[in-house]
């Protein structure tokens, strides 16, 4: 065969192939994990609005090097914060195969940072919902959070002989325990008015004790300052979180 009509069969066997493998339809990319995380997040928080940063997409086993988190309007431990930021870095999760049918499990962080703002309305509406005991009860509870403390009102029901609704009042400061709860602190207790002895204070005050109850957060938080004025509650880690350059997801509830 002459060299011309080589070329001219390569040629030919060339285009045939391409116009074979053109006319075959091409698979669906796959979702991004970053995206499927952020779904389970959404799940996880019910959020109003959520901006997710990882420096990288998860990869194969579950573990993402850098990972931000800020949150408008979660829920957590049964208390809506006003607003939530993580950064957590060094987290291992469970394969994301297994996101769906048991959720997500971080098995191993190496560091979290976190700043959480809980409104004073919030914190109130959490202990109006709050409901001890079968036959004692609080019932009219609110708080009112000042710069040097805070001011706790609510009636208890108390049945013994007969039932008898007493006015509490407790003033007292917030505290941090085990690095994941906040607990009320340095209190003392009215009751009608007049002050009672420190067990009795001691064992009311156990009824409405922790306040906020973080340990079963998804990443394992490590607390250490609180602040408080008249609006609203600040928990912090010692190292506050930030920000960085990344793959950015958004969700917003409703869409």
């Amino acid at each position: 065969m002459r060299p011309r009509n080589q070329l001219r069969t390569i040629l030919i066997a060339v285009t045939a192939f391409f116009l074979f493998f053109r006319g075959i339809p091409a698979t669906a990319e796959e979702e991004p994990r970053g995206k499927l995380l952020l779904r389970h997040f959404a799940s996880e928080f019910t959020p109003e609005r959520m901006t997710m940063i990882i420096d990288e997409e998860p990869d194969a086993t579950g573990y993402v090097r850098d990972i931000y988190l800020d949150i408008t309007g979660c829920v957590i431990g049964g208390v809506r914060m006003d607003s939530l930021r993580i950064r957590a870095m060094g987290v291992q999760m469970n394969p994301p195969e297994e996101w769906q049918a048991k959720g997500l499990d971080a098995r191993e962080i190496l560091n979290v940072h976190a700043f959480a703002r809980i409104l004073e309305k919030d914190l109130n509406d959490n202990l109006l919902s709050k409901e001890f005991g079968e036959d004692d009860h609080w019932n009219n509870l609110q708080v009112d959070m000042r710069p040097d403390g805070i001011y706790a009102r609510g009636n208890y029901l108390v049945t013994v002989l007969f039932r008898l609704n007493i006015l509490i009042e407790i003033f007292s400061k917030f505290k941090i325990v085990e690095m994941q709860q906040v607990w009320l602190h340095d209190y003392t207790l009215k009751v009608n008015r007049v002050d009672v002895p420190q067990f009795i204070t001691d064992q009311a005050v156990e009824q409405i004790q922790p306040l906020l109850d973080l340990r079963k957060f998804v990443f394992p938080l490590k607390l250490h300052s609180i602040e408080y004025d008249e609006t609203c509650l600040s928990i912090a880690s010692r190292v506050l979180p930030e920000a960085f350059q990344g793959i950015l997801y958004e969700y917003e509830a409703g869409n």
